[in-house]
């Protein structure tokens, strides 16, 4: 299948995008913009800058954990994801060298903070090596002939050049429009450059340098001629090494070759006449307060271009003063406010310049209702979801093959042998709620008040029956604020009429209480549980436990709403009950 080298009309320039040689590439300006100075400028100054290189992946270390596929877009503008067909035929050819699309998008990231344009670079077209990289200008030199390719030339490295033919090769610019004019580029890192901060940035961090290096001298020591007579000469006119200052100056080497020992920090004596011994003096050579003034400056630099650039300031200057869910918050806002932009921005250029032009030259019946969209589970979803498995499988939301995965936990190590579920089970406590309070024979077992198992059975049955009534709390005030809400819908209030409150959601149904506007359960049940969770802390049960248990509750009373059937409470439930313990 072929590429849509050309397009088959001259098109107005409409996006961000748009591939090189085609008809209406002209307009671009790629020739004139190929050197631009601040984008130079932009891209040394990362190499130069720390701060500047961090803040430059950020983009990229968020991109490359995308997966991108593509979707058919309906008139409400939403998104049904393709499978198989054309479509994921042609996306699947956008591979960088392992397969996959992450070092073309964590380099659309750096450049795109950078620089604020690249090049979408295909290669080897048609053939089992074909690969696709993102790459910047001053790597490719497209040679045309009017609106038509010649020749791209690809310099990877120096000293290295691949020359492809127009059928061999494609290339598309992808730029972040200048709001001035839309075919300029614009990138975060283009004030910094400008603006000169970067290069103050710079020259900060000489001078701090520079500080630090002439502090090497450590000042000078003035001592009088009169006592230090000229060193002796020997034999053969050489100057014999006898001299106060060769003393000293030996006495000082020591302290560093022998550090540690005795002999580094013994003072060093010196013998000399009355009149001349206050003489010696020593001549400070730089002042110790005023040492590193430049360095509070340097940081107000870092923050202005923490504050400046498209980018959150709490990444490059840390979140270490904020608590941890604050932390999380942060993070999270990264994605949103930076990252999905961003990657929307790429998806938007890569559907408008290759993915439909593609479909239209194959003739794909629906090519100008397919985009190209990306997955962000891996960006927005915890890699460590321990947490979430807890609490999911405690509400039982969460099957036992799920927990496995999510804890990590290989299916090998899965409770099979039922001694071993019984012993559990047992030992949990999570069968107290099914024990039997009244055993037709046998004594019952032992129990941890001391006399036997049947206080610890009634207190289970009592706690299960007040969570029962608890549930049956929930379905009412459903039931109750649903009544209330018919009376602006005179059509569905006559079958309530003589219905309890428990069964008014059964009657009506899902459907008619989407219509009401009552779509939400959880909110229709919420409240339920409150004397429950009251009742549980006077009963010396933890506030935790009491809470969990209440949401529990809600969550099973919104997730049966619409049973007529009185829902079973689960045998778990009892297990969550935990024992305030004493101060």
């Amino acid at each position: 299948m072929a590429l849509p080298i050309k397009a088959r009309r001259r098109r107005v320039l409409t996006s961000s995008a748009v591939q090189l040689g085609s008809a209406g590439a002209g307009d671009s300006g790629y020739q004139e913009r190929l050197g631009m100075q601040w984008q130079t400028r932009a891209l040394r100054y990362i190499d130069l800058v720390p701060e500047l290189n961090f803040a430059s992946r950020f983009y990229s270390r968020m991109l490359k954990q995308l997966s991108l596929f593509p979707a058919m877009l309906d008139e409400r503008g939403e998104l049904t994801r393709i499978d198989s067909g054309l479509p994921v035929h042609i996306l699947n050819r956008i591979r960088d060298p392992g397969g996959r699309h992450s070092q073309i998008l964590g380099n659309y990231g750096r450049l795109m903070f950078s620089t604020g344009e690249g090049n979408l670079f295909g290669y080897n077209l048609e053939t089992d090596e074909e690969t696709w990289l993102f790459v910047w200008n001053d790597e490719l030199k497209v040679e045309k002939d009017g609106d038509t390719i010649k020749k791209i030339t690809w310099e990877p490295t120096s000293g290295e050049k691949y020359e492809y033919g127009p059928d061999e090769a494609v290339v598309y610019r992808f730029w972040t429009s200048h709001p001035r004019s839309t075919g300029e580029a614009d990138s975060p890192m283009r004030s910094i450059v400008e603006g000169d901060v970067a290069e103050e940035l710079i020259a900060l961090t000489r001078a701090v340098k520079s500080t630090a290096t002439t502090r090497a001298t450590n000042g000078m020591l003035l001592i009088p001629s009169e006592i230090s007579p000229p060193e002796a000469e020997t034999a053969d006119d050489s100057i014999e090494d006898q001299g106060l200052i060769s003393d000293l100056g030996r006495h000082l080497e020591l302290q560093v070759e022998q550090a540690g020992s005795p002999a580094a920090v013994a003072p060093w004596l010196l013998e000399a006449a009355y009149d001349y011994i206050d003489r010696i003096r020593w001549v400070q050579m730089h002042d110790p307060q005023n040492d590193y003034m430049e360095s509070a400056l340097r940081t107000e630099a870092v923050t202005r271009i923490a504050h400046g650039i498209d980018f959150p300031a709490e990444a490059l200057l840390g979140i270490g003063q904020t608590n941890h869910w604050a932390a999380l918050q942060i993070l999270m806002d990264m994605w949103r406010s930076h990252g999905a932009p961003i990657a929307q921005q790429f998806c938007d250029d890569l559907t408008s310049t290759y993915m439909r032009n593609a479909l239209r030259a194959e003739e794909f019946p629906d090519w100008r209702d397919v985009v190209v969209t990306y997955d962000e589970s891996q960006v927005v979803v915890k890699p460590d979801r321990a947490d979430d498995a807890d609490k999911a499988w405690d509400r039982g939301q969460l099957s036992s093959e799920g927990y496995r995965a999510m804890k990590n936990i290989p299916d090998d190590f899965a409770l099979t042998d039922p001694k071993e579920i019984d012993f559990f089970l047992e030992v949990s406590g999570k069968n107290q709620a099914q024990a039997d309070p009244n055993p037709s024979e046998g004594p019952p077992p032992p129990g941890p008040e001391g006399d036997s198992g049947r206080k610890t059975r009634q207190t289970a049955s009592h706690e299960l029956a007040a969570i029962e009534l608890a549930l049956m709390r929930c379905r009412e005030l459903a039931g109750i604020r649903i009544r209330q809400k018919a009376r602006q819908f005179p059509q569905h209030v006559e079958p309530l009429n003589g219905e309890p409150f428990a069964q008014i959601a059964p009657v009506l149904g899902k459907v008619t209480l989407k219509e009401m506007g009552l779509s939400n359960t959880l909110s229709l049940v919420a409240g339920g549980a409150d004397n429950l969770r009251s009742l549980l802390i006077v009963k010396g049960y933890s506030l935790a436990s009491a809470d969990a248990v209440g949401e529990m509750v809600e969550v099973l009373a919104a997730r049966t709403l619409f049973e007529s059937k009185f829902p079973v409470v689960p045998s778990h439930f009892l297990g969550h009950l935990e024992i305030e313990e004493a101060a």
